[in-house]
């Protein structure tokens, strides 16, 4: 494998983190407190997706982003020929 995309692919997980807490620790002056926050998010445990929020909306898109993911790492697996 090239070491430039395996530096590449540690820096984008440590900047990941590095937003996500910063996200947490800057509040955000345009939401109010009592406004209700929309959510959702997919968890994976083993082959089994669990999907989970408040907003149906937002479980659609979820989905929709996981069934891309899931297109995305069969196309490697085809096109880069892993096994």
């Amino acid at each position: 494998m090239k070491p430039i995309l395996i530096f590449l692919g540690i820096f984008l997980i440590f900047l990941g983190f590095f937003l996500i807490t910063l996200g947490m620790i800057i509040p955000d002056k345009n939401v109010e407190k009592n406004e209700n926050i929309e959510y959702s998010g997919i968890i994976f445990i083993g082959p089994i997706p669990i999907v989970f929020g408040n907003s149906p909306y937002l479980i659609i898109i979820s989905l929709l982003i996981f069934l891309l993911m899931i297109v995305w790492i069969l196309l490697a697996f085809k096109i880069g020929n892993i096994k």
